[in-house]
């Protein structure tokens, strides 16, 4: 079973097998290699694990299928395919579905629409014959019906033999299938292209014959849009469960929320936290266990799932590597039987399945403590502070709490972002960040709007992270959404007012819109009526009618406030009345103190239009 790449620590001459205890794997973990930062000084930036570290790993096998999908796949794409054999050999299965999903399709996170991405679906197939004999077809038959059809009629123009009048050029220039029942276009012109494909085609064939041919019939009978419309539901369902919702799920969460009517709900969101406590409680098995800290009936699945793909002989060794044979001696209840015996046992397999699973997030959850805990050389956020206390205190807890986060990063990317990458992850999450540290920070200077901290007197940390932790990091991150959107809000109505009685400005900064509807209609909208119901085009589209009228700082801090996500133009952070450097670099807002810059150039508005 062993391919070309399996690491060298993996391979039957391994002599260090006796792995007698569970701690043994975990203790020799060091996490200070595993991460590659991308952002190094930035914490609660996206990390990806170092492949070079990740296949060094006993239970690489194990990990590759308990890591989160699009770490796994954000990480094999800042390495590098190539370089990532030794990853790609064990993403299998429902997790190799996963992965694919961020990666096969040419627009990932389009909803109802989207199709496969050649370029793409060749470069894995690549990957997966340079892997070794036969690995190509197995991977690719462990895919989803949905997904074979879309990629072998994205790859190829198919015609059975015996189906109408196959012309002479046909016979002559196409491939032909093992079995001579399919002639095959490839529908690129590339030779190295080729080179992959008549290969992949033979692979496919050698494996299984009828499942080949069967797979080949299906896509060239199908409505492609009709299964391009079955892939996609599929993939979007897989992606929800993720956190990467559809765009308008994901615009309808992310909408702000009215600040009184938000302050409001907080007793609801106090005693939605409380529950939530109660069942961590409850079933503190299925939750908090600190050895089993995100617990997924799935992802144990998954692993009992690629247990039951292998010969017993090589599944025993990779559960003996992960657990030592003591234990699996133990869970099958006989010490003097070899444990291959029972590899065929349900039971059994599903409780090694359990154990490597838990192992695996501990190993996940130490690497991650540690890059938490690495020192940084800049003045961290009151957030990251506030973190890596909450770490200190509860490791559980923490992990909890970065998993809530993570979903409403991946929220804002679908919400605002093309593509499931690094670029799109990092801008995401601080994003995120500067909402929650701007939340914090608010709490912290009006701590008398909020009854949950009636008599507490502690630290600022200490409080942030009490407040953070009775009212959901969701919470949290809406008191500082809101204020980040107050500032178009208010800036739209002060431009409103100049345009509509300013001497100078009159009538000029064109302030009331026609817009033109899908259905030919047309109506006038004032600019704060846009920016309130989130047109961003039409509020681009004004911005570039007035260009000529402003001095271009000026416009660049424009552009920056009425984007997507109102973003800081770094002309403001050293004054507000400008006649510094033009420097027109943009970053989300991160503190209350940038709100209060930002809110100050809007007051002094008409001073800044030059009038």
């Amino acid at each position: 079973m062993f391919m070309v790449y399996t690491p060298k620590n993996l391979s039957e001459e391994m002599e260090s097998l006796r792995l007698s205890q569970n701690s043994s794997s975990l203790q020799k973990i060091t996490p200070q290699s595993a991460w590659k930062l991308l952002e190094p000084e930035n914490p609660l930036a996206p990390a990806v694990l170092d492949v070079n570290w990740l296949i060094t790993q006993p239970l690489l096998p194990f990990l590759v299928q308990v890591a989160p999908a699009h770490l796994i796949f954000r990480s094999i794409m800042v390495q590098g395919m190539e370089d990532s054999l030794e990853v790609i050999e064990w993403i299998r299965g429902e997790q190799l579905q996963k992965v694919l999903d961020f990666d096969l399709w040419q627009s990932p996170l389009e909803h109802s629409s989207g199709e496969i991405s050649f370029a793409r679906a060749v470069s894995w197939i690549r990957a997966w014959l340079e892997i070794g004999s036969n690995f190509a077809a197995k991977r690719f038959f462990e895919l989803d019906e949905e997904t074979i059809v879309l990629v072998l009629s994205k790859l190829f123009q198919i015609v059975p033999e015996g189906v109408g009048i196959i012309s002479e050029d046909i016979r002559e220039n196409w491939l032909k299938t093992m079995d001579n029942r399919f002639y095959l276009q490839i529908n690129d012109e590339d030779s190295e292209t080729y080179e992959i494909l008549k290969p992949f085609i033979d692979d496919l064939y050698s494996y299984n014959p009828r499942i080949a041919a069967s797979t080949f019939a299906h896509a060239a009978m199908l409505i492609r849009q009709e299964s391009l419309a079955d892939g996609l539901k599929w993939k979007e369902a897989r992606l929800s469960d993720q956190g990467f919702v559809s765009k308008e799920d994901a615009l309808e969460i992310l909408k702000p929320k009215d600040f009184l009517e938000l302050k409001k709900s907080l007793a609801f969101e106090i005693e939605l936290e409380k529950k939530k406590q109660e069942v961590l409680t409850k079933y503190p098995k299925k939750t908090l266990d600190s050895a089993n800290i995100n617990y997924d009936s799935e992802v144990t699945d998954q692993v009992v799932h690629f247990l039951g793909t292998l010969e017993p002989e090589d599944g025993i060794r990779y559960m003996q590597l992960a657990l030592g044979m003591d234990e699996l001696k133990k869970i099958s209840g006989s010490s003097n039987i070899d444990p291959s015996y029972f590899y065929e046992d349900e039971d059994f397999i599903a409780e090694t399945a359990e154990k490597i699973v838990n192992l695996c997030n501990k190993i996940l959850t130490k690497i991650e403590f540690h890059k938490v805990n690495t020192k940084q050389a800049y003045e961290a956020l009151l957030i990251e502070e506030v973190f890596a206390y909450i770490v200190k205190q509860n490791m559980q807890q923490a992990m909890l709490l970065k998993e809530r986060i993570a979903r409403t990063s991946n929220v804002i990317v679908s919400a605002f972002m093309q593509n499931i990458d690094n670029q799109s992850i990092s801008y995401a999450l601080q994003v995120e960040r500067g909402a929650l540290n701007i939340g914090l920070q608010y709490m912290l200077q009006n701590k008398s709007e909020f009854s949950v901290l009636d008599g507490k007197i502690l630290p600022d940390v200490e409080l942030a992270a009490y407040f953070i932790s009775t009212v959901g990091p969701e919470f949290v991150f809406h008191l500082g959404w809101n204020m980040i959107h107050s500032i178009p809000k208010e800036l739209s109505k002060e431009i409103l007012f100049l345009d509509a009685a300013h001497e100078n400005l009159r009538n000029k900064l064109k302030t009331i819109q026609t817009i033109k509807m899908s259905d030919g209609t047309e109506f006038s909208i004032g600019l704060d009526k846009l920016v309130e119901k989130h047109r961003f085009a039409d509020v681009k589209k004004w911005l570039s009618s007035i260009e000529g009228l402003l001095p271009i700082e000026i416009y660049l801090v424009l552009e920056g406030f009425f984007d997507r996500v109102p973003m800081l133009c770094e002309l403001i952070t050293t004054k507000t009345k400008f006649s510094n450097k033009l420097s027109p670099t943009t970053k989300p807002f991160e503190t209350l103190q940038e709100i209060n810059m930002a809110k100050e150039f809007i007051q002094n508005i008409g001073y800044n239009f030059g009038v």
